[in-house]
């Protein structure tokens, strides 16, 4: 296993030469100066383990919180083939902030059983002022892979972010980046069929934008293997996950699970495989 860690000592040269799906990847973290306060992480349980796919989780936030963040995991015997469709955070008028997670089998299904878990990171509203969620899709086409990007205001940075797909069912198509970049500027989404597909589809990447709380990209690119872990350092705590892969030597691999744990402190990555170029884990740290 080869692996770059760190929060400054990130070398923009080495994580672009390494990270998958021909994207820049931008990890190199800023100088933190503060933090949200009143951080907490919710779950909602996990579903039957059995072979129903695909399955759902809506992780929701306390009245008075607003969703910066969440995550999903995948667990039960046949949990390696599982692959993510949706990491996406829900926010509005009328409604109660939750972070909303879909995971799928592969194309014509599998024999075993797996569950799935959902999580929300959520913060009081009066501390997280300029709030909003900005989304932005690819387009509906059969190219794969594909990626997008969606931007903050000006003055705005990304505390949080998310991905999801649109129109490739039953496990044709799934998520291989969902984070935010290092600059904290924009939120990133991609996406690939695995196999042939002839129907068209979109990701849509999230960013979860606010007025700048001091907030850093930390992570790690790593090669060889299939899972990695990040832990923000000293008392810092996760305000958001994120995690990005590529093909494989037999095909695509596709974000797994991506969730944080219960004490904020740790952000844990699996894939459905060893990625060719790497895996990029990210947490976004304050």
């Amino acid at each position: 296993m080869n692996t770059k860690q760190g929060r400054a000592g990130l070398r923009a040269a080495a994580l672009l030469a390494t990270l998958p799906i021909g994207v820049a990847a931008q990890l190199v973290a800023t100088t933190p100066a503060a933090a949200v306060s009143g951080l907490i992480r919710t779950t909602h349980v996990s579903t039957a383990t059995d072979s129903q796919s695909p399955k759902t989780r809506a992780a929701e936030c306390p009245s008075g919180m607003r969703v910066i963040g969440g995550g999903a995991r995948v667990s039960g015997p046949a949990a390696g083939s599982i692959r993510l469709s949706h990491l996406q955070p829900i926010s509005g008028p009328g409604q109660t902030d939750r972070y909303e997670v879909w995971a799928d089998e592969p194309p014509g299904g599998i024999s075993g059983n797996w569950a799935l878990e959902g999580y929300a990171i959520c913060a009081p509203a009066t501390s997280v002022p300029g709030y909003a969620i900005v989304a932005q899709g690819s387009g509906y086409s059969s190219v794969s892979p594909r990626s997008t990007a969606a931007g903050c205001p000006s003055g705005q940075r990304v505390i949080g972010s998310g991905a999801s797909i649109a129109g490739g069912g039953l496990g044709r198509v799934g998520l291989q980046m969902s984070r935010a970049s290092g600059p904290l500027d924009i939120a990133r989404a991609a996406a690939a069929e695995d196999g042939a597909y002839s129907g068209n589809w979109q990701v849509t990447a999230y960013a979860i934008c606010a007025n700048p709380v001091g907030a850093a990209a930390e992570g790690s690119v790593q090669t060889g293997v299939s899972s990695a872990s990040h832990v923000c350092p000293g008392t810092e705590q996760v305000h958001s996950v994120g995690g990005a892969t590529g093909a494989g030597s037999t095909g695509q691999t596709f974000l797994n699970s991506l969730y944080l744990d219960p004490d904020l402190r740790a952000v844990r990555l699996s894939l459905t495989g060893v990625p060719s170029d790497g895996l990029a884990i990210q947490a976004i740290c304050a």
